[in-house]
């Protein structure tokens, strides 16, 4: 007997991408609010295509009525039909859904594992966990679980964009020591937070457990509310020295790219059909 054929995941994970879809959503994304009107060479120069390949895949979009050009100045930009697929969004949009695919890539370009997360109280709660390519995966902090806000990256820096009120009435009570190195004095976490909220990031090392770093940056919304902390942990040799700036950098471009879609759905608000939800 044959052994049973293994169930393929759900997901399409494992499935083969579509290189031409791929290539036509990076050109949708190359228009900006800045940037709405765009040329076929500067379009050609953002997705990194050749001028043919981009000429062709804008043909397409504009039969489908998704990109118009402007016979005079021979630029491109986005159509209404744009925001009538915006509008089909449903209501209550869940965070973790509008970046998941965004985290995931996060986790493969580094190899480490990366976190979506929340503050739930006096607490972080996991929202999303994705382990890379690595040959230790850390299995801290799984998802649906809390950990202390004053221990660990992700939480550090959702403590430090608390509303001052709730930062204060965070810091007036006992603080969790996790290991020897959790920070549970609130004057020297308080010039911390103060730290992280100038800088825009924070790195934590062994406060969780012994051996493990982790780096963290703030999700904001259209307004510059902190919704979420993106953070990616690791051992510290992989998260702190030589490799601290490159995941740095990664980062940061991972926190802007979400943030891009966090603003995208935020924007719709106004209109009462749109709104995004941990």
């Amino acid at each position: 007997m044959n052994p049973p054929t293994p169930k393929q995941p759900r997901d399409g994970r494992t499935l083969s991408r579509v290189r031409a879809v791929s290539r036509a959503v990076s050109i949708l994304r190359s228009f900006s609010v800045d940037r709405p009107y765009l040329s076929l060479s500067e379009i050609a120069q953002a997705t990194k295509l050749d001028a043919g390949t981009t000429r062709r895949l804008l043909v397409t979009l504009r039969d489908e009525g998704l990109v118009q050009q402007n016979p005079g100045t021979g630029q491109y930009s986005l159509t209404l039909s744009v925001l009538e697929l915006a509008s089909a969004v449903p209501e209550g949009v869940a965070l973790k859904d509008l970046v998941d695919s965004r985290l995931r890539q996060l986790a493969t370009e580094t190899g480490t594992t990366a976190y979506l997360s929340v503050a739930k109280g006096a607490e972080a709660l996991c929202l999303a966990r994705y382990h890379g390519e690595s040959a230790v995966e850390v299995r801290w902090w799984s998802v649906g679980e809390t950990m202390p806000l004053n221990c660990g990256a992700g939480p550090r820096v959702l403590l430090a964009h608390l509303p001052p009120e709730d930062q204060k009435a965070v810091l007036a009570r006992p603080l969790a020591r996790l290991t020897d190195f959790s920070e549970t004095d609130p004057a020297h976490l308080r010039r911390d937070l103060d730290r992280i909220v100038a800088q825009g990031w924070v790195i934590t090392q062994d406060d969780v457990a012994a051996g493990l770093s982790a780096m963290a940056m703030p999700l904001k919304n259209d307004r510059g509310e902190t919704v979420a902390a993106v953070s990616i942990g690791g051992l510290t040799p992989q998260i702190v020295g030589r490799n601290q700036n490159g995941l740095l950098g990664q980062l940061d471009a991972a926190v802007h790219d979400m943030a891009r879609l966090v603003r995208t759905v935020d924007g719709h608000k106004s209109s009462g059909e749109i709104k995004v939800v941990s």
